[in-house]
Order: structure tokens, then C-alpha cells, then sequence
């Protein structure tokens, strides 16, 4: 082999460094660094190698010339290209890519990466591209192709630059940027890369292909499914066969939330008149402080009446303790009593996000310590639902702790602005609410991408699978599934008492059979030591813990949160955050296969959070701990669910209305993401009309899709129609008012009630707040009646005989009736109905217990 020297993209080999030729791996020795240089030249050395089929080879080496000073001119953007076998590959590689533009110190090494990437790379069948002006937008851009936000694209080499361009929706520029990554995008084939590099620009260091790690032996237990499985699905024990997904979903939509840069739109204002700021960092509220008294804004203590309040939490990244849940709730609610009624609400915290570590590919994380802080993120959910129950705007910010006060600040201050501005990006609202993380000085946002199916998995037949909560329906129907999936031994763990009909629903579930036991085990996940104990005890009878299924909970009467102590949160809380994470931990020190965290999407949706705002809080809690705890050997993973047709998933009624799944689809989609890992949400659909249960009744016009449908309930006596006659209502008319204006913050005059949106937990709200005058309120009254001054007639009505005040009515001073299309019959079995389905919304002493976890 002639001599040559060493192209400069080549490294300069140090003492003790690895070298590697047609596969051959080298070792220098120390001695390296004695060798002496010659007066007249480079240094020069020969390796040989001698292989055992009779290939020799001999290659002489020079040391690498001085590399020359360049002066590479920064052009006004750059593009990459990523390109790989199939749409998997080219998304992973994105991700490394992006890690490794975060560490590019000046343009000229943009510049060399983005050469490298597109013209040192082999081009393969998918492809992508993204542009920017900088490392960093290129990095954020490669991320939203990691994440599954920006599309990838197979190459077709017929594709015209001009049909290219009409795909992409960009004129046919292949030579700029910017058009040549949106002609790349959409499948083109001839961009001309090496006229995209700047002039200067040269190979260096970019991350490798990741090549796709495959199993290709198959344990008995795969074998025995055969060929025909292995074509057209997976088989179970019993026989079902599963059909793999068409595209990465399944029957029942699921998707992840994701986090995407995006900037923030101008406001429309400059800001709110006056702000109540509560900082706990000084120097952040100092900053903040005077930016914002520099744009003509009064800033006042906390509790001071004021047109919005801002909030933010301690700088400290270390995890939160969830016991100091009790003082975030205790502070937020005093935030939403004394807070002026339609006040915006701006709640600021340091790790509640991680949008760059969450682009991350799933089971990437090292587990524990990576990831979003659960409690902070729980309490960002909390504050979200609480605005949406309190109609309030309402805007989570999560910090950079790495930023200096002066940009966290000027980050709130343009958060706080476009909050009060009343035009919250449509993208991101939800009941009022917005998003937003800052990290590195990006802004990103939270969006969805449909979240793939996890990898195939057969239970194994050694072992035991455990489930909490597993007497309730949703618990039941999954111990089933397992069964049925090919569990042998399952224990079933709870603190209800095991009556006759459960234990017979248990006998059922194992079939008789001996080759299928499943056991009640009382305990009470919330305590440690006691979950400790029995995972021990059925250890040495079972063996290994297969997998957690962690379906146990508790909820609360439907309620407002700024009236619910913490003794009574704090019921809601235990079984889905110490509950949740003593499971987790569980199932990590034994190595299972899987936990499951069954939540709702209470905790991913204010709307649904509305008026059951600790039961929001809870399930936040489990995504979040999902998303921090899923690693490789364990796959942690929440399930956000919607409810389930026939069974229940707790969230507000009339949310649950227009977001549904049938119980058979759910389990069905259970299986498909039962190592999915992180959280999984499905959002559902509205329930359709053969499977909802109960029927529909007469109801004002809805002012949402929340309140346009209310499963019906067996109706008490009608109500009786009103008296002939008219009472004073001088003293009742001022105490409705007064009512709306404590729930409302507004007295509605004559105005027609229906536009006012009195949806079910407003009428649950306002009966509360009538009834403490001493009166016994119908719900269905707030539904029927067309003004306050007809709350008002008819209560005094109601009233007066009881206080002696009956006096005539004039006929002038009679009460109109309402119209025949929008308030049904006042004896009508309809509203007797709805009076039963919104009287149980009032008792704050009833039963806690939910329907499922």
C-alpha cells in the first residue's frame, strides 16, 4: 500500500487510544509518546497485520499536518439532513444529532456538523431535513423529528423538484436553506448538499448510525405460538389472536405529550393594571418586580385584590417531597378564595418539565433522578384544574433554574402579559389554561403525537403478577385480562373487605382450575412496610414478581377545592402518590417486567379536572412518576384513561360524556401499552349512544360539550308546582345576587341565565352557597329557572311558610313561565331527574370511594 498521509478528519491518535482498521482493533503503548520527531519531517510509522486466512496487510502512517487557521463565514441559516433505512432510525438519529449541535461552540463548527450530516452520509430510503439560523434552532428542530412532530419522508427519486414543492407547500428553491429542507421533507431526491455547505466548511465528528438492536432467538414460550401467530398477530393462552397495529396504533387512539419550540405571540396588551406577586427566590423578585413597575403595572403583597396573581416556587431542582403537598394545596386554595373573581392566574415552578429530556427515546433515561419532578408537575396540573373550575385565565410556567433572574423574569412578564390579553394560543388552551417551558432560552410548548404500541410481550407463566385495588370494577376486569393473557398465579391486593359476592367473582376469575390461583391479600399500599410484607411472603410461595397492575384509589364528592380541607385531599392522595410510589419502588427492587399506574385524564386536562381538583392533582402525580421512573429493565407506565363505558373512570360527569372508550377496546389497549413505558394517554370519544348508560334528559342548552349530555338516575317525587301565591322576595333577590356574586363574581340583573354557562358544577356551587341561609335548594331549579329574580320568587315561595310571610301576589308581579323549548315541565319526571343527579353533587359527607382507581 502506497504511503499517504492521514486526512484530517482523522483524529491525531494519543498515548493508550484504540485504533481500529478494517475491523482490527490496535493498542499504542505508552512508548508512543517517546517516540522522537525527525529534524527533516513528519513523523511516520508502519503497523502490519497478519490474519489467520492468509490476508496481510502493511499501511504506513504520517502524522497529521498543523491544521490551518480557516475563517468559514457564518451564512444566514443552515440546513441537515437525516437519513436512514426506515422512519425509526432516522427519528433516533435526529436525537443524537441534536445532543450533539448543543455542544457546537461557534457557526464555523455548525457549519462543519451540518456538511458532515449532509454530504459525509450515505443516502438511505427515509429521509428528513430542518433548517435554522443557529445550533440551538437546529438542535430544537431535530428534536420535534425525534419526538414524531416533524415528518420524515420516503425517497422517491421521480419526484420532481416542482412536485416537491407543491407537497411541501414552498417554492421550488432547492439552492436556499431553507426550501431545500422542505423539498427534502417531502421526499426529493436531488438536493444539492454540497452546494449548501458554507465555503470552508469540512468533515468532523457526528454521532453514528443506530443500527437497530434485534432479538432473533425466541424463548419456548414464543416458539409455541407458531408461524401463523408470528404473520398475523400474537397468540394468546386462550386463543385470541391480536392483530399488530397498522401504523404504530391500535384500535383505541393513544398519544404522548410532547414538548415543541415555540415562541410566544405578542400580547395584546401590555399586561394587567395591578399584580399580586408571592416569589419565593429574592432575586427573582426583584427582577421581577421592576420590570414590571417599569411598564406602568402596581405590584401588591399576596392576598391584595388585584387583576392577576403570580406565584412562583423556590429555585430548586432537586426533587420535591411529596409531603409538602400539603402546604402547595393549602396556599392555593387561600390563592383561589381571596383572589378576585375572574383574576388571571400566572403559577411558576423549576422542574415540573423536562421538554429536552422528554424527546428522549423511551427506556433512554437512566431512571430516578431523569425527568420531570412529580410533585411539581402534579402541582401545575392542580393549579391548571383549579382555574378552569374557577373560570379564571390561568398560565403554568415551567423555569430554567440555569437562566439569570433578569431572563426568568423577562420570561413571566411576557407569559403574564399575553395571559391577560385574553387570547390564549388555541394550540395549547384548554379551559383557559396554558403551558410553557423555557430551557435554554427556548420556549417549547406541549402537544400530542400518537404514541406507539410498546414492544410485544407474553407473560410468562412462572411467577406472580400483583394487582392493587383489584376488587374494584376496572381492577376486576383487568385481573381477568392477565388471566386470560396467561397469568398462572395472581395476587390481589386492597383494603375493602372480602364479602361473599367478591370472593365468588375471584373463584370465577381462576376458573376452578388448578393451574390458575388468585388470591385476596389485604393490605394498604399507602404503608410501606405492610406492601413489603406481603410482596415477601408471596415471593417464597410464587417466586419472581412478574409485573404490578396499580389500580387503587379514592375520590372525593364533586366540589370546589378552595372549600375542601387537606384532611379530606389528602384521602384522594394516598393510595395514588405514596401508593404509587411504593409500587414502583416494589417492582424495581424485584426487576418485574411492568408496572402499570392506572390514572385518568383528569390529570392530563383541566376540563376534567374541574371540581375534582385533588383527584387531578393525584393522577398528574402518576404520569409524572411514570415518566421519571420507566427504565430498561422495568417498564413504568401511566395509563391516562378516560372513562370506561359501562364501569367508570372518574373525572367530572359531563367531561366523561364526550370522552369515552368501551370497556372491551380498553383492555384491549391496556395490553398494547402495558410496557409502553412514561405516560400514555387516551383521550377517547364521545360514548356512543348504544353503549351509555341511562338516557339523555331535557337540560337548558349546553355551553359545552361537556354539559350537553347527563346520564340519568332514578327519579324521587316530582316537585310540587308553585303556590298561586307571591311572597316579599326584596330580602331573597338580595341573596341570590349575592350568590352569583360569590360564585361568579358577577350578578347576572335580568339577564337569561342560560348564557351565563351554568354547567354542572357551577349549579352544585351556587345551590351550596343559597342554602346557607338556612334553605333547602332543588338543583334542578338553578336549570329550569330563566333569571335570578325567578330563583328568587320561587325560594321565597318556598320559605315563606315556614316564617309566616305569605302576602298576595300581584298578578303584574307574576313570574314568567319559562319557554316550552328550553325548560321542561316543573312536574315533569325530566326534572325531578336532573334534581336527582345534581343533589348528590352537594353531599359533602357521602361516599369517597371511586368507581375504579
Amino acid at each position: 500500500m502506497e504511503r499517504g498521509v492521514v486526512p484530517p478528519s482523522l483524529h491525531v491518535v494519543r498515548p493508550n487510544d484504540h485504533i481500529r482498521f478494517e475491523g482490527t482493533p490496535f493498542f499504542l503503548a505508552d512508548r508512543v509518546s517517546e517516540w522522537p520527531r525527525p529534524v527533516d519531517g513528519p513523523r511516520r510509522g508502519a503497523v502490519s497485520a497478519f490474519g489467520m486466512g492468509g490476508v496481510n496487510a502493511h499501511v504506513i502512517l504520517e502524522e497529521a499536518p498543523a491544521v490551518p487557521a480557516r475563517d468559514v463565514p457564518a451564512p444566514e441559516s443552515f440546513v441537515v439532513r437525516v437519513t436512514g433505512a426506515d422512519e425509526t432510525a432516522v427519528r433516533k438519529l435526529a436525537a443524537t444529532y441534536a445532543a450533539r449541535l448543543d455542544t457546537a461552540r461557534d457557526s464555523a463548527e455548525t457549519a462543519d456538523l451540518c456538511h458532515t450530516a449532509n454530504t459525509g452520509r450515505s443516502p438511505l430510503e427515509y429521509q428528513t431535513a430542518v433548517h435554522g439560523r443557529s445550533a440551538a434552532d437546529l438542535a430544537a428542530a431535530l428534536r420535534s423529528v425525534a419526538d414524531g412532530t416533524h415528518p420524515v419522508a420516503r425517497v422517491d427519486i421521480d419526484l420532481t423538484a416542482d412536485a416537491a414543492a407543491a407537497l411541501s407547500g414552498t417554492t421550488a428553491a432547492p439552492g436556499h436553506p431553507a426550501h431545500a429542507a422542505e423539498l427534502a421533507t417531502a421526499g426529493y431526491a436531488h438536493v444539492d448538499w454540497f452546494g449548501l455547505s458554507p465555503a470552508g466548511a469540512r468533515v468532523t465528528d457526528l454521532p453514528t448510525y443506530p443500527f437497530a438492536g434485534s432479538a432473533f432467538w425466541r424463548g419456548p414460550d414464543e416458539a409455541n405460538q407458531g408461524h401463523e401467530a408470528d404473520q398475523t398477530g400474537h397468540t394468546d393462552q386462550t386463543g385470541h389472536t391480536g392483530t399488530p397495529a397498522q401504523d404504530g396504533q391500535t384500535g383505541t387512539p393513544a398519544v404522548r405529550v410532547r414538548w415543541r419550540a415555540r415562541d410566544l405571540a405578542r400580547a395584546a396588551s401590555a399586561g394587567p393594571a395591578t399584580v399580586s406577586l408571592n416569589v419565593a427566590d429574592p432575586a427573582l423578585g426583584q427582577a421581577l418586580t421592576g420590570l414590571l413597575r417599569d411598564r406602568g403595572v402596581t405590584v401588591v403583597a399576596p392576598g391584595a385584590p388585584a387583576d392577576a396573581a403570580v406565584v412562583v416556587g423556590a429555585r430548586d431542582t432537586r426533587h420535591t417531597d411529596p409531603a409538602e403537598l400539603a402546604s402547595l394545596w393549602a396556599e392555593m386554595g387561600d390563592l383561589m378564595r381571596t383572589l378576585p373573581q375572574r383574576a388571571g392566574v400566572l403559577w411558576a415552578s423549576f422542574g415540573g418539565a423536562d421538554p429536552q429530556s422528554a424527546a428522549q427515546t423511551r427506556h433512554g433515561a437512566q431512571g430516578g433522578d431523569a425527568g420531570p419532578d412529580p410533585v411539581r408537575a402534579a402541582a401545575a396540573m392542580a393549579v391548571r384544574a383549579a382555574g378552569a373550575e374557577g373560570r379564571r385565565p390561568t398560565s403554568v410556567v415551567h423555569l430554567d433554574p440555569a437562566d439569570p433572574a433578569a431572563d426568568q423574569a423577562a420570561h413571566l412578564a411576557a407569559e403574564l402579559a399575553a395571559l391577560v390579553s385574553g387570547a390564549p394560543e388555541a394550540d395549547d388552551a384548554d379551559a383557559g389554561t396554558t403551558v410553557a417551558a423555557y430551557r435554554q432560552g427556548a420556549r417549547y410548548v406541549p402537544e400530542t403525537v400518537p404514541a406507539r404500541p410498546g414492544p410485544p410481550y407474553f407473560l410468562p407463566a412462572e411467577g406472580y403478577c400483583l394487582v392493587t385495588g383489584g376488587l374494584g370494577a376496572v381492577g376486576l376486569r383487568l385481573t381477568e385480562r392477565l388471566v386470560a393473557r396467561g397469568a398462572r398465579r395472581v395476587a390481589v391486593v386492597g383494603r375493602s373487605a372480602l364479602d361473599a359476592a367478591r370472593a365468588q367473582a375471584l373463584r370465577e376469575l381462576a376458573g376452578g382450575g388448578a393451574e390458575v390461583e388468585v388470591e385476596y391479600v389485604p393490605c394498604d399500599v399507602s404503608d410501606p412496610t405492610a406492601l413489603a410484607a406481603v410482596a415477601d411472603r408471596l415471593g417464597r410461595r410464587w417466586g419472581r414478581l412478574v409485573g404490578v397492575v396499580h389500580a387503587s384509589g379514592a375520590v372525593n364528592p364533586f366540589g370546589a377545592m378552595h372549600r375542601r380541607p387537606w384532611s379530606d385531599a389528602e384521602k384522594v392522595l394516598a393510595p395514588k402518590v405514596a401508593g404509587s410510589l411504593h409500587v414502583v419502588r416494589l417492582a424495581k427492587e424485584q426487576c418485574a417486567d411492568f408496572a402499570v399506574l392506572v390514572s385518568s385524564i383528569a390529570g392530563t386536562q383541566a376540563l376534567a379536572g374541574r371540581g375534582l381538583v385533588d383527584y387531578s392533582l393525584a393522577n398528574a402525580f402518576q404520569l409524572a412518576l411514570a415518566e421519571r421512573e420507566d427504565d430498561e429493565v422495568t417498564a413504568v407506565t401511566a395509563h391516562a384513561w378516560p372513562n370506561w363505558t359501562g364501569i367508570g373512570m372518574k373525572a367530572d360527569d359531563t367531561f366523561s360524556a364526550g370522552h369515552s372508550v368501551g370497556a372491551e377496546e380498553a383492555l384491549d389497549a391496556f395490553f398494547d401499552h402495558l410496557r409502553s413505558g412514561g405516560a400514555v394517554v387516551f383521550p377517547g370519544t364521545a360514548s356512543a349512544p348504544a353503549e351509555t348508560v341511562g338516557t339523555a334528559i331535557a337540560a337548558p342548552a349546553p355551553t359545552s360539550t361537556a354539559d350537553a349530555v347527563l346520564p340519568a338516575t332514578p327519579a324521587p317525587p316530582a316537585t310540587p308546582a308553585a303556590p298561586a301565591t307571591r311572597r316579599d322576595t326584596t330580602a331573597m333577590r338580595a341573596h341570590v345576587r349575592e350568590a352569583f356574586l360569590h360564585v361568579l363574581g358577577e350578578d347576572p340583573g335580568d339577564r337569561p341565565l342560560q348564557g351565563l354557562g351554568l354547567d354542572s358544577l357551577v349549579i352544585a356551587e351556587l345551590a351550596t352557597a343559597l342554602e346557607r341561609g338556612g334553605l333547602t335548594v332543588d338543583p334542578s331549579l338553578l336549570m329550569r329557572a330563566r333569571t335570578a329574580d325567578d330563583i328568587a320568587a320561587e325560594l321565597a315561595d318556598l320559605a315563606a311558610p315556614a316564617a309566616g310571610l305569605a302576602t298576595p301576589a300581584p298578578a303584574s308581579a307574576a313570574v314568567p313561565a319559562p319557554p316550552a323549548a328550553t325548560a321542561p315541565d316543573r312536574t315533569g319526571a325530566a326534572d325531578a331527574t336532573l334534581s336527582a343527579l345534581l343533589r348528590p353533587l352537594l353531599d359533602r359527607d357521602g361516599g369517597r370511594e371511586a368507581v375504579q382507581a
